[in-house]
């Protein structure tokens, strides 16, 4: 119950948070659903019906139409990857002085694999030394659990699939795919989390919240009509998880750091004008539509 009562709040906090936020993910996977075949989407119903958070997290407030549920499973799905970065039952494998929680059944393990949500490609525009990822990261994990999905017994597929469909939307925000090291930032910015904006924001989260911060299914049924309107899936449907990092590290260099060297501070934050977040708003609807035509390729052709 404690978990139940930590993912209504942690939902109401998403907007801020990590990735693209709840909304965005949960319009990517309202694509892919759609588009999914009979076969595949009927193994995904299933596999996420053997989740251990199914009935506390995956369903909670879901319709009892059972198509309907269903549906709402496979959304949710996509968001609970973040949902466990708070979750008591969950530890930070990436701290020296993180501590081991107690195992849970159907959980491969209790880790919250906070370094799988991305994968930094170097970029030093000023001539600044750049740094490196060591794996475990969304590089080396997407394409293994990829490549296990479709024939992984029940417990590991079903743990693996909201990693999938979650990894596979974030590497389509294009902060998910970079580290910009400057002279003044030697450290690297992290995707953007180190360019500090005005209320409290920074680069990473607007872009997060590129597609709005309603998360209600009429909203996402809504924005996802919208953008597969405006973004037809195109004939060929690239598959390969580094060709999507490559697109949005040319996206970094083109769209999201268009304003030069600055990193902005608390005391005195970037001022980025409207047309940039216009901008941002446009970006991010062709690569939340091109995610949810890729989620349902990879799906379909795993789960045949």
């Amino acid at each position: 119950m404690r978990s139940i009562g930590f993912f209504t709040a942690f939902l109401a906090m998403l907007p801020s948070a990590f990735g693209w936020n709840a909304t965005g993910h949960r319009i990517i996977a309202a694509i892919a659903y759609e588009r999914l075949t009979p076969k595949a989407r009927a193994r995904v119903d299933d596999m996420l019906r053997h989740h251990p958070d199914y009935e506390t997290i995956l369903t909670r407030d879901a319709p009892s139409d059972p198509a309907a549920r269903a549906r709402a499973a496979f959304l949710t799905a996509s968001v609970w990857p973040d949902v466990i970065k708070g979750d008591p039952r969950f530890w930070d494998d990436t701290r020296k002085d993180g501590h081991e929680t107690a195992p849970i059944a159907g959980f491969p393990d209790m880790k919250r694999h906070t370094n799988w949500h991305y994968y930094d490609v170097p970029y030093a525009p000023d001539g600044a030394k750049p740094g490196h990822q060591d794996p475990p990261h969304a590089l080396s994990e997407l394409p293994r659990l990829i490549r296990e999905i479709g024939k992984a017994p029940q417990p590991i597929a079903s743990y693996d699939l909201p990693w999938i469909e979650h990894i596979e939307g974030d590497l389509h925000q294009p902060l998910h795919c970079v580290s910009r090291f400057l002279k003044s930032q030697p450290q690297g910015d992290a995707g953007g989390n180190g360019v500090i904006l005005g209320e409290r924001r920074n680069l990473h989260s607007l872009w997060d919240g590129a597609a709005g911060n309603d998360a209600s299914d009429s909203y996402i049924t809504k924005y996802a009509a919208e953008a597969v309107a405006a973004h037809p899936a195109p004939q060929h449907i690239e598959k390969n998880p580094k060709k999507w990092i490559q697109e949005g590290f040319v996206l970094d260099k083109t769209e999201v750091y268009t304003f030069g060297f600055e990193t902005g501070s608390r005391e005195h934050p970037l001022d980025l004008p409207a047309s940039y977040t216009e901008n941002a708003k446009r970006v991010a609807q062709t690569q939340i539509a091109m995610a949810g035509y890729r989620l349902a390729a990879i799906l379909n052709d795993k789960l045949k």
